[in-house]
């Protein structure tokens, strides 16, 4: 997880258990792990009522876009990674490696 926080493109990273509990944190920019990981995980439950409905399917990933930046919700098996791109990150470089590489990731943790 240290080697993954101390990519270039990510500020900060946090993996949480699916019922919202925190299993790590690291990376440069500091996050509330404890109230991230609650959040994150009502917020999962929710993605995935909203792609059942729409008839998407299972819920994978996810990016928010607010005014001081992108945050990434993505399953790494039956828990969430949150990951926080660095400001100047490439996000769509990012989303590839997490999506592509997801059984790698997974396997590190």
């Amino acid at each position: 997880m240290r080697g993954f926080a101390d990519r270039a493109d990510v500020a900060a990273v946090v993996l949480l258990s699916g019922d919202g509990l925190p299993i790590q944190a690291e990376g440069r920019r500091p996050v509330d792990a404890e109230s991230a990981a609650a959040l994150a995980a009502t917020f999962t439950r929710h993605a995935a009522a909203f792609t059942d409905a729409t008839g998407l399917g299972g819920f994978e990933t996810a990016v928010l876009e607010t005014d001081r930046g992108l945050a990434v919700v993505t399953r790494v098996g039956t828990d969430w990674l949150v990951v926080l791109p660095a400001d100047d990150a490439d996000a769509g470089a990012l989303l590839y490696d997490l999506r592509w590489h997801r059984a790698a990731l997974l396997a590190l943790l």
